[in-house]
């Protein structure tokens, strides 16, 4: 709660970013659609347009991607999911 309220983010389970060990094989289908589409390059605007969803919608896939990978931005998202092993 402390570093709640100075403004520092934290993710439910009280880890701060970092990632479970479960690789991109821990994303849903939906989380791993959303960062493969913001990995190359697109838009939140774009990536909701094109699958259908509001963009808050994918601000929440992505964020959740971001812990579940335990990276900060998309150029570390694209490196996590360039790093995957082939098939996912």
């Amino acid at each position: 709660r402390e570093l709640r309220r100075i403004g520092r983010r934290v993710n439910r389970s009280g880890r701060a970013g970092r990632g479970d060990g479960g690789g991109s094989a821990a994303l849903s289908a939906r989380e791993h659609e959303v960062s493969a589409l913001a990995a190359a390059g697109r838009t939140n605007r774009d990536i909701a347009a094109e699958l259908f969803l509001s963009e808050k919608t994918v601000e929440s896939h992505l964020a959740s991607a971001y812990v579940k990978l335990g990276v900060s931005a998309r150029r570390g998202l694209a490196a996590a999911l360039s790093a995957a092993p082939p098939g996912r």
